[in-house]
């Protein structure tokens, strides 16, 4: 019998680019949340991995609460739903990077893609799937211990190249 397979995504530097590239920019208000562009290539591949995936995705992201309601705000302006078809009541948030972890484990979680090391440290006994996307250097420093038990990827084809094989 097949193991269902289930992908969960965080969304800030994965689906959201908020990368500050503006160094002018020091405060992130609602017109500056709501101009972050899509990561590169994301709706498709999510469009893909979603039906790979047989609707099994789900989002996973750790923000305040203001933030929260900027990103649902921002997947809700570029249609995100309708492109990838996830689902609106896919979509988690926790307010502590650790506790991704717990909310993959209840979801059934075998995949999942993130930005930081510290966050797929947490997981790296319980999914057994992770995928390092677009990191930040310094971060890949102080976190390097879990770098043999991750894949790293430096955008959305390549993250469904390793997956859809």
């Amino acid at each position: 019998m097949e193991t269902k397979q289930v992908l969960g995504v965080d969304i800030g530097n994965v689906i959201i680019n908020n990368r500050l590239n503006d160094p002018e920019v020091t405060k992130v208000d609602e017109t500056v949340y709501a101009s972050f562009p899509p990561t590169g290539g994301v709706f498709d591949a999510l469009k893909a991995l979603n039906d790979y995936f047989q609707g099994e995705v789900y989002l996973i992201s750790k923000c305040t609460e203001w933030a929260q309601e900027q990103i649902l705000l921002w997947l809700q302006a570029h249609d995100f739903y309708t492109k990838t078809g996830i689902k609106q009541e896919n979509i988690y948030f926790v307010r502590q990077r650790n506790e991704k972890d717990g909310v993959c484990q209840k979801l059934g979680i075998t995949h999942f893609v993130d930005d930081r090391l510290e966050v797929l440290g947490y997981m790296i006994e319980s999914t057994p799937n992770l995928f390092l996307f677009q990191p930040d250097p310094k971060e890949i420093e102080e976190f390097k211990q879990f770098l043999p038990k991750v894949t790293r990827v430096e955008s959305w084809s390549e993250v469904v190249g390793k997956i859809i094989k």
